[in-house]
């Protein structure tokens, strides 16, 4: 494999291993936020669903992007 070609796939994979590594610290902090950000039921509010609808739609985004299908979110 030539010098270009060899860039062009550990860019590639560089990429995809971002992308994983991002996405597993969303989901970890989704998952098991820190304290000071918990909510108990009582505390959440409309503005919260909306952000977790804003952020659920550009992974959609994302996913469209790759050409993987995704679930519709329901609330």
């Amino acid at each position: 494999m030539n010098k270009r070609m060899q860039e062009r796939a550990d860019g590639y994979y560089a990429a995809k291993e971002q992308i994983v590594a991002t996405m597993m610290e969303i989901a970890y902090r989704i998952h098991n936020p820190p304290s000071a950000e918990r909510k108990m039921p009582e505390q959440i509010v409309a503005h919260d669903i909306t952000k977790l609808k804003q952020a659920y739609m550009k992974l959609r985004e994302m996913a469209d992007i790759l050409g993987i299908e995704t679930q519709v979110l329901e609330i």
